[in-house]
This record gives structure tokens, C-alpha cells and sequence, in this order.
């Protein structure tokens, strides 16, 4: 069974506007930081980092 990897988000909610959030999501562990236009973009850069940990 193969190991799963974790990942650690720190996101920043800035403000909501039209019902969604706007901030800043950094990943703990390079501490790199992106910026998001709603949640659902959020959620997608999420699951980009985790899909590419997995492939590693």
C-alpha cells in the first residue's frame, strides 16, 4: 500500500465579494504563496498540489 503524502495549507481570507472569498493560500512546506479569486479557485490550487505530491 502506497504511502500517502500530507500537505498543509495556511489560507488567508481577505474579503468576500459576490458571495466568495479572496485571499492568499501558502503551502506550509515551501512556503509558497498563491493568490485566490473564490473558494472554488482555492479549492482547485489545492487539489493541483495535492495531485502533483502524489505523482512524486
Amino acid at each position: 500500500m502506497k504511502e500517502k503524502k500530507s500537505s498543509t495549507f495556511i489560507v488567508k481570507v481577505l474579503s468576500e465579494q459576490n458571495e466568495s472569498w479572496q485571499g492568499s493560500v501558502t503551502l506550509a512546506e515551501t512556503s509558497e504563496t498563491k493568490y485566490f479569486r473564490s473558494a472554488l479557485e482555492l479549492l482547485h490550487m489545492m487539489e493541483e498540489v495535492i495531485q502533483e505530491k502524489e505523482r512524486m
